[in-house]
């Protein structure tokens, strides 16, 4: 009898240090949370599972918060699809191509708003329609691209018209110059 009392003491003191012991702990995790958490990629899903959002690399291996589930206007129907496949992203933030961007595409996966730096840090903005670029501002970069460049424009495509400042180096100077240009020559619409 006097055994089976201190076998039983014992689970019963066992059991209370078990649980004062998992008390401990879980205050001791919840005051000092972990502080780095690490995953190749995060989704957002809609209650059927389909993807709406992706945070990690796409297949073109640039790191992006990529939004899906857009609207396609000429099947009159919302498309969605992998969003580590570029042409799925309907709106993107991220480095695309080593530049920080934001970028929105249309229903059919082409660019028609981009807002990006260039690979000198100068600032570069641009919008177009299914059929590509259309208009575009910032710097525009010489056949040797470098830092030097500054060169402002707004320039719409095709090639129709330009306004803008370039730079002209005389005597040890710096000058900025005017420009102003308009095509009256028809091209075919692409």
């Amino acid at each position: 009898m006097k055994q089976s009392i201190l076998i039983a003491a014992a689970l019963l003191a066992g059991f209370i240090g078990g649980l004062l012991g998992a008390r401990v702990e879980h205050a001791r995790q919840r005051a000092h949370p972990d502080q780095v958490i690490r995953a190749r990629s995060f989704e957002l899903v809609d209650e059927a599972g389909r993807q709406l959002s992706y945070w990690g690399i796409d297949k073109r291996r640039d790191a992006v918060l990529a939004f899906g589930g857009q609207w396609d206007s000429k099947q009159h129907i919302e498309r969605f699809g992998e969003l580590t496949d570029p042409h799925n992203q309907g709106g993107v933030f991220g480095m695309v191509g080593g530049s920080p961007t934001l970028e929105f595409n249309g229903g059919d996966g082409t660019t028609r708003i981009r807002m990006n730096l260039s690979a000198f840090e100068k600032p570069l903005l641009w919008m177009g329609d299914e059929t590509g670029k259309r208009l575009a501002l910032g710097v525009e970069h010489t056949d040797t691209p470098s830092a030097d460049d500054n060169n402002w424009y707004l320039r719409f495509a095709p090639d129709r018209a330009w306004i803008g400042m370039y730079v002209v180096r005389e005597g040890g100077q710096q000058y900025v110059k005017g420009m102003l240009s308009v095509s009256t020559d028809k091209v075919k619409y692409p």
